[in-house]
């Protein structure tokens, strides 16, 4: 009869269920789609329950109390030390170059495009513009020329670069755009931040700016952008009531349709329990009725349009509470996702009308507005200084606020912040009830999890037990294999890795050679639980996709695995008849098996970390550290480190 050990890279390699490969990867994906799913109708119907004007006011306040919460809260309002470094004068219009701080030493550069035809008298409507996910920022064209259309039609339009997108890079050599922005994601999450709190007080900051300006009428500021800027605008709307229109671009659908289609984004498309504070987009439209908002998107967009118009038609009827039916639009043209010549001129139309006081500038003859596309070419039309050399249409000196003296980045501020938690728990225990809380892990003695699909297998040593162990409270099934000779010495030992369950074979059969009784757990989105339907950004990892939507549910997946590993543990336990099991994870997993181990102590006789990642006061402090979002807990650093729970 064949050994134990010559049957385990067998056994680990095998499938789990008859049903292939792929099953346990999906059950892991469908099962949180589906709380989201159910997370955001839920939200929608509280939306449209709000039967009178003041129901919808009161929820209208708490949901922004909410969501302020859940990205951090802002700074007070620090001088904006605002100075213009250049001017450019074009055929129609002016460009000045600005430059201004957001937070003290903290940069921002942008580009104010200025009415210069006499038909158009100060004060000026205006328009704040966040560009969307280009390296360039403000130079892209389609960018560019936004401005240009504002200010062709009578609006003072200021273009500015986001954080590590033109000229704001955040770090000297690390990713921009969407990288740069989910690597300040993974370190905000564990302050309690989110991206999204630098981004939306840049864009807050940016009306400040504007409305200082003399050429420009504080009362009469719209607010647009496309895509990562349709979500800016999106946010700056709902959240900043001084707006007095806005027309965001390339974003707006539903929560459920955008990560069915493509899954989670950017990093400050997604806030650690969105969905259960109403801030799904709807609640995003609703949070500003009955102040004007058109929805703008493409039939072809990967933020689905048929989500797009689900809300259009919701938003309409809460406007309607308001007697503003006509204070809501869809705008929308052919093709993918891009800002069109019609819809670029429709949201500037919309925001004229409504901001500008304009009462012909909106309904426009959309048919009209769409023959402006065919044909439309950024090289042949006046878009501005996008195409002029970097030295001419840069605000800065070297082309980055990094260069600046003194400048501060989001990781200087988050290290500031880090330090202020430091110290106020200096000295002090650690909380496990605040951690419990923080984490979001429910204990043992509250979980149940039966083991399913058992095989045994009797070798000439001992036995071999697999199964899947199927949870009472989700559909996420958990791998396990038992590995039992019948002369056991010593504690029995769980091996918990971040990668496939295969790659622990050579661990298995050096414990069994010291007559130990071992098994091998497999979390949720890793191995055969970890096939997964949409990447991330900037990562190859599989979990990715499991974590953010763990976010948007408010949810952390490190809690889920960390009750996962517990619930494998209590299991080996019971297969030798009881007593306490050392733990020993490999790479990432220590993050979850410090949770288990640290919140369920009953459960284990040590913990034995192997290559584990750095401690989360490492990452914060290394803005180079690799990180990712199946790694952090939202909020843990205001009570603990991860590293905490294994001393």
């Amino acid at each position: 009869m064949t050994n134990i050990a010559m049957i385990v890279a067998t056994v680990l390699t095998a499938h789990q269920l008859d049903c292939g490969t792929s099953s346990l990867g999906a059950a892991a994906r469908e099962t949180l789609f589906a709380e989201l799913v159910r997370q955001d109708r839920a939200a929608e119907a509280e939306w449209t329950a709000c039967t009178t004007k003041e129901a919808l006011v009161a929820r209208q306040a708490c949901v922004r109390a909410m969501t302020l919460e859940a990205i951090g809260g802002f700074p007070e309002r620090t001088p904006l030390n605002a100075q213009v470094t250049g001017r450019i004068e074009k055929d129609g219009y002016t460009i000045e170059k600005v430059l201004f701080e957001s937070r003290p030493s903290h940069f921002v550069t942008a580009h104010l495009f200025l009415p210069a035809s006499p038909k158009f008298k100060p004060p000026y409507p205006g328009v704040v513009s966040p560009c969307g996910h280009s390296g360039t920022g403000k130079n892209a064209p389609w960018y560019q020329r936004v401005g240009v259309t504002g200010a062709t039609l009578g609006l003072a339009t200021l273009v500015y670069d986001p954080i590590d997108q033109g000229e704001r890079r955040q770090t000297r050599n690390g990713p921009m755009s969407c990288g740069g922005h989910n690597r300040t994601g993974h370190r905000a999450t564990l302050l309690g931040w989110n991206t999204a709190q630098f981004r939306i007080r840049d864009g807050m900051r940016a009306f400040d700016y504007l409305a200082s300006r003399p050429e420009v009428d504080p009362a009469r500021i719209g607010v647009t952008g496309l895509s990562g800027g349709g979500t800016l605008s999106s946010y700056l709307n709902a959240l900043d009531t001084r707006y007095a229109a806005g027309a965001p671009a390339g974003f707006l659908s539903t929560v459920r349709d955008v990560y069915d289609n493509i899954g989670g984004q950017d990093a400050e498309q997604f806030m650690f329990g969105q969905l259960k504070c109403g801030f799904n987009h709807l609640g995003i439209v609703a949070l500003r009725a009955p102040s004007p908002t058109m929805i703008v998107t493409t039939h072809g967009d990967y933020f689905p349009f048929m989500g797009s118009l689900h809300t259009y038609e919701l938003a309409k009827g809460i406007y309607s509470l308001f007697g503003a039916a006509d204070k809501v639009a869809l705008m929308e043209a052919s093709g993918p996702h891009h800002w069109y010549e019609s819809t670029r001129h429709a949201a500037m139309y919309w925001i004229r009308r409504w901001a500008g006081g304009d009462e012909d500038a909106w309904p426009q003859d959309r048919a009209a507005l769409r023959r402006l596309d065919p044909g439309f070419s950024y090289s042949s039309a006046n878009a501005g200084v996008a195409f002029d050399k970097p030295e001419v249409r840069n605000v800065t000196k070297t082309g980055s606020t990094f260069d600046i003296p003194g400048s501060r980045s989001v990781y200087d501020l988050m290290k500031d912040e880090l330090a202020r938690l430091d110290a106020v728990r200096s000295g002090q225990p650690l909380d496990l009830t605040a951690v419990r809380r923080i984490s979001g892990m429910r204990p043992i003695s509250a979980l149940g999890a039966a083991p399913v699909a058992v095989r045994t297998t009797e070798a000439a040593d001992g036995t071999v037990v697999t199964c899947v162990l199927s949870r009472d409270d989700d559909l996420v099934p958990i791998p396990f294999a038992a590995f039992l000779p019948s002369a056991a010495k010593g504690s029995p030992v769980l091996l918990v890795s971040s990668d496939a369950r295969g790659t622990l074979a050579d661990e298995v059969r050096r414990l069994l050679a010291e007559g130990r009784r071992v098994a091998v757990v497999e979390m949720r989105g890793c191995g055969e639980a970890g096939k997964m339907r949409h990447s991330f950004y900037g990562s190859k990892r599989a979990d990715e996709e499991l974590a953010v939507m763990s976010i948007s549910i408010g949810e952390n997946l490190a809690a889920r695995r960390g009750e996962d590993i517990a619930l494998a543990a209590r299991h080996l336990s019971s297969l030798v008849g009881g007593g306490r099991v050392v733990l020993r994870t490999f790479g990432t997993a220590a993050i979850p098996g410090a949770h288990a181990y640290g919140l369920e102590r009953g459960l284990f006789e040590s913990i034995e970390t192997k290559s584990p990642p750095p401690s989360w006061h490492a990452v914060v402090n290394s803005p180079m550290q690799p990180s990712a979002y199946a790694d952090v807990v939202h909020g843990a650093l205001r009570a603990y480190d991860w590293t905490d729970l294994v001393k």
